[in-house]
């Protein structure tokens, strides 16, 4: 997969080298005292570490061993404007871990568990991040520009590795995302910058943008998740020589919105795509909408695309006579499946084993919508607050019980796609297939 080098006008300025008088050291080894800080006499504690107000320029550099509440710290973390968080950048973390999560109030999303809150400027570099306490999210990124997130592993967390919302300009660059339960990254609200060089494997959606985000996702490796990359809203972004190959379901998936549709860049005459979809189990590209996307210059099997116009894409009949690309098993710890089934007609009983239930009825050709998504109404704020996110969603009764419904969907993986998106907005939807 060629290299692809990227020009932005907002182009992401990341701090210089700093000297090495602006370097706090801190160690599990350590101790939290007001002489601490040195090389000899390191911080135990990062939360102490940056209790000192770090200038901008200022690293913190983290000894190998596991930073979490049991050995002192306070969640969420926030790294402070201008100042680099560093641990391991050679081994993408290797041996330098932060576990655990605390309670950050969203302007946009409310109430989350959060492990490190991002600032203006800031740097996460070279550390192992996990939260996998109750939707428990990574790194959070809200309204902060110049952020640069690099050479790091994010793994086990509950929800996202990394989060991005708000108006947010972020340099997402060679990080290993692995075993997240919802998706290695999320980008909404106004998020932009660039996603580049990460290894997204087996990690829920690899990545899912929403809302106004207009990131750039380029020569990422996209490989063994639910779905590669899934796009809702009003999203804008462009993708360029990606590998994305061997998802569970879809590679891509454009999601119809009740307003508007995703415009993602997908290729253009000028400017090819070089996306590779590659043995991706059901579409290589997924698109809801009703839109005809343009898909320039990529390597695709036509098909497996729904309505996509491939002028300009390599065809199996028309590929290089060599053999085709083999995708390596990625070497990562065990993988976590996730594997949501719809929600069945009756309840699951303790221990998750399903009751018995009678086949369901096939749907129709009329009637391709097979999946329902369904949100209980708790009170008349709550539903004005969702119809902000969808807006034509509508009150149905079953059973007795009034509950609004907010979309219906051709495949599972929109059906879950959506599901994550209400999830973030702090909603408990459900899923039916018919």
């Amino acid at each position: 997969m060629r290299s692809f080098t990227l020009c932005l006008a907002t182009a992401i300025v990341l701090p210089g080298i700093v000297q090495a008088n602006t370097i706090i050291y801190v160690a599990p080894s350590g101790q939290d005292g007001a002489s601490s800080g040195t090389e000899t006499l390191p911080f135990r504690t990062i939360t102490a570490a940056l209790k000192t107000k770090p200038a901008p320029g200022t690293i913190v550099q983290l000894a190998p061993g596991t930073y979490s509440q049991e050995s002192g710290e306070t969640f969420p973390i926030v790294v402070p404007r201008g100042v680099v968080l560093r641990g391991n950048e050679t081994g993408k973390g290797e041996g330098v871990t932060i576990s655990g999560g605390g309670f950050f109030v969203s302007p946009t999303f409310a109430r989350q568990n959060v492990a490190i809150l991002a600032s203006d400027g800031s740097q996460v570099r070279g550390i192992t991040l996990i939260n996998n306490l109750k939707r428990g999210y990574g790194l959070w990124v809200e309204s902060a520009a110049n952020v640069a997130i690099v050479n790091n592993t994010f793994t086990d967390t509950s929800h996202d590795g990394v989060f991005l919302t708000g108006k947010t300009q972020a340099l997402v660059l060679n990080n290993l995302f692995q075993g997240n339960r919802a998706s290695g990254i999320s980008a909404v609200g106004e998020s932009t910058g660039e996603i580049r060089d990460n290894v997204f494997d087996n990690t829920g959606f690899g990545l899912s943008v929403g809302q106004k985000s207009a990131v750039t996702i380029v020569n990422n490796r996209i490989t063994n998740n639910r779905s590669g990359i899934v796009l809702s809203n009003l999203t804008t972004p462009k993708l360029r020589s990606n590998l994305i190959a061997n998802n569970r379901e879809d590679g891509l998936v454009i999601l119809k919105d009740r307003v508007n549709q995703p415009n993602p860049d997908l290729g253009t005459p000028n400017e090819p795509g070089e996306n590779i979809f590659q043995n991706n189990a059901k579409k290589d590209i997924n698109n809801a909408t009703l839109v005809t996307l343009a898909a320039f210059g990529n390597q695709v099997d036509p098909k497996k695309v729904v309505n996509v116009d491939l002028s300009g894409a390599p065809t199996l009949s028309n590929l290089p006579p060599e053999p085709p690309k083999t995708i390596p098993p990625t070497t990562v710890p065990a993988p976590v499946v996730i594997d949501r089934q719809p929600t069945p007609p009756k309840a699951i009983p303790p221990g998750g084993i399903a009751v018995p239930v009678a086949p369901k009825p096939q749907p129709s050709a009329t009637n391709p919508f097979r999946f329902r998504v369904f949100v209980p109404i708790e009170s008349e704020a709550r539903t004005a607050q969702l119809k902000t996110i969808v807006p034509d969603a509508f009150v149905t009764t079953r059973n007795g019980q009034r509950r609004l419904q907010v979309g219906a969907y051709k495949s599972q993986s929109e059906a879950d796609a959506k599901l994550k998106q209400l999830s973030e907005a702090g909603f408990k939807g459900t899923i039916e297939q018919i």
